[in-house]
């Protein structure tokens, strides 16, 4: 926190109730933090950013015009972040504050210690956050672009992708989750969510995307997953392309740790792309004869656009069949990574209920296994090809496409 001997402060900027933002500025007694100032009128909080630059903004109301405050900041002034307190227990005022834009919530009776601790924690993240935005060639030294990827649909895929990427956040990792099955992701179906901005109307509004003009444009599910949609229409999604599919990916890896993209089933210039893009492509296929018939031809083909050792073999829906993961292993020529059960009764009560699987049936065998999944990626280390090699092989595979289509 301190150049040579000269200690930088991390500057405060108090929004809300006036005997609580007192109360508050007694509080925070640390050689670290210093407070600015206090906004008690809602209307000149950009101004008073303006006049103060603070890194943090913590805001003691959440009334509707403390809230659209917040959405004012987020979407206006990116560098200062707000930081709301409020009761955690009621769930309805969460959700207005996270649709605020707001990525940080703290109880509203938290310690004085605890605060400051939570505060020093949150300036530490954004900074960096700030810093890659300054430098767009970085990136975050543990971020990880996971690609869902399955040669056919209803093995699985969207239901690993949506709660492996809530098992991650809850790790304490910045997590947003990618829907580009463009002609009929389910993403939003499965978190319970139905947002209005969605990826076309961030590629018509921002012709070269940076981390904070994108976040924008993503929606905050309340277990801290951020999500952005597919097109509301299927026919839509013809007219966004593998170069700006592949912007958005490399903006946000500069400040989140996980990047999940659930992509469509089977290949196209997008999946190219993701692959091309992937640390890891999370290859799921159903256990039956078919499915491992195209499953096989489908690996063939991943194998020439990326590294063997990227793909990571996922059994979806396993029924039995009387086909073991070692006869998988044996006919797809490669270890399954991970082997998820089919437990149809919670998995369509969860899909009926809008709540993901890990938060609505956290005990169940399905959850149990994502969970794995997670941990294993966690530990996974990234093995990237040169991007000059994995261009150049990507190319050739879209040409080939046209060529023989």
């Amino acid at each position: 926190m301190g150049k040579g001997n000269q200690l930088v402060k991390i500057k405060i900027l108090l929004l809300g109730i006036p005997e609580k933002c007192s109360q508050i500025k007694t509080q925070i007694k640390d050689d670290e933090i210093t407070i600015v100032g206090y906004v008690v009128d809602e209307n000149q909080v950009l101004n008073e950013i303006n006049r103060t630059m603070p890194d943090l903004i913590l805001i003691t109301d959440t009334s509707p015009m403390a809230l659209r405050s917040c959405q004012q900041i987020y979407l206006l002034r990116p560098r200062s972040v707000p930081i709301v307190l409020s009761d955690l227990e009621d769930s309805d005022l969460m959700y207005k504050i996270l649709q605020s834009g707001v990525h940080y919530i703290l109880p509203e009776n938290i310690e004085p210690i605890n605060l400051i601790a939570e505060l020093k924690g949150i300036y530490s993240n954004e900074s960096n956050r700030i810093l890659a935005l300054e430098n767009t060639g970085a990136k975050s030294s543990k971020s990880k672009v996971i690609m869902v990827f399955g040669p056919k649909a209803g093995v699985g895929k969207t239901t690993l992708a949506v709660n492996m990427s809530i098992k991650l956040a809850q790790k304490n990792n910045k997590v947003v989750i990618l829907d580009y099955d463009f002609q009929s992701g389910d993403v939003g179906i499965l978190l319970g969510m139905n947002p209005r901005n969605t990826i076309l109307e961030l590629i018509q509004e921002q012709s070269n995307p940076n981390v904070d003009t994108i976040r924008q444009f993503l929606s905050l599910h309340l277990s801290g997953v951020n999500f952005l949609p597919n097109p509301h229409s299927p026919e839509y999604g013809a007219s966004i392309t593998a170069r700006q599919v592949e912007s958005i990916i490399a903006a946000l890896r500069v400040y989140y740790d996980y990047v999940i993209v659930d992509a469509v089933s089977g290949f196209d210039d997008t999946s190219a792309c993701c692959i091309d893009c992937a640390s890891a492509v999370l290859f799921v296929t159903g256990k039956d004869v078919p499915a491992l018939h195209n499953a096989k031809k489908s690996l063939q083909v991943l194998a020439e656009l990326t590294d063997k050792q990227k793909i990571k073999l996922i059994v979806g829906k396993c029924y039995g069949y009387g086909i073991s993961d070692n006869d998988v292993s044996r006919v797809l020529g490669m270890p399954v990574w991970g082997s998820i059960p089919y437990d149809e009764k919670s998995a369509v009560a969860a899909a009926n209920q809008g709540q993901p699987l890990v938060l609505s049936y956290p005990k169940s065998k399905i959850c149990k296994e994502i969970s794995n999944i997670a941990e294993r990626l966690e530990g996974m280390n990234e093995g990237y090809r040169s991007v000059k090699s994995r261009k150049k092989k990507r190319i050739s595979f879209l040409q080939k496409g046209k060529e023989t289509g």
